[in-house]
């Protein structure tokens, strides 16, 4: 968590508005999701088969993303090859956070965007809103709840680790502690 607050503190803290709650949740989910690596990336196939029915005209949205969006993305690419890599990449989970690929279509930025340093906590500072909007979820109260949906897609059921949501807790504890807030 010190690497994390030491490193990417202020933006996260400029991407929340300084709110602290959002500060130490958004911390968490980067250590829980990458370990604080900018670069981290991880291939979903579940999501990929969504947006492949979805691009296909067999399957609904995607979290928001329509068949027009996707479509309009990926005419814009020559060669099949090149549009299967493309379709793995917004199947993807990127940056600190993890912030799923078929999003910068959605923010229409580059999807190199999602992991840059300088932007990236933004990203996913929006993202945490509309999920709790979405959910009517308080990050001062339901932070457990939010890592469930943040990692897993959903509230119930498992997430990656089995123990998730208690280190989730854990490390907003500690982040909380170095911004003296404890």
């Amino acid at each position: 968590m010190r690497s994390i607050h030491e490193s990417c503190g202020a933006l996260i803290a400029e991407a929340t508005g300084g709110d602290r709650e959002r500060n130490a949740l958004l911390a968490a989910i980067a250590a829980s999701e990458s370990r604080g690596c900018r670069s981290a990336f991880r291939f979903v196939p579940a999501l990929h088969q969504e947006l492949v029915a979805l691009w296909h005209g067999s399957g609904p949205k995607v979290d928001g993303l329509t068949r027009a969006q996707l479509d309009k993305c990926l005419s814009a690419i020559g060669s099949e090859t090149e549009k299967g890599a493309l379709l793995k990449r917004l199947a993807g989970l990127h940056g600190y956070t993890h912030i799923p690929g078929y999003n910068a279509i959605r923010w229409k930025v580059p999807l190199e965007a999602l992991s840059e340093k300088e932007r990236h906590f933004g990203f996913a500072a929006r993202m945490l809103e509309r999920l709790c909007q979405e959910h009517r979820l308080d990050p001062t109260q339901h932070a457990a709840e939010i890592g469930r949906w943040w990692n897993g897609g959903r509230s119930c059921g498992r997430t990656q680790p089995g123990l998730y949501a208690w280190r989730l807790g854990e490390r907003m504890r500690l982040y909380r502690e170095m911004e003296g807030t404890g």
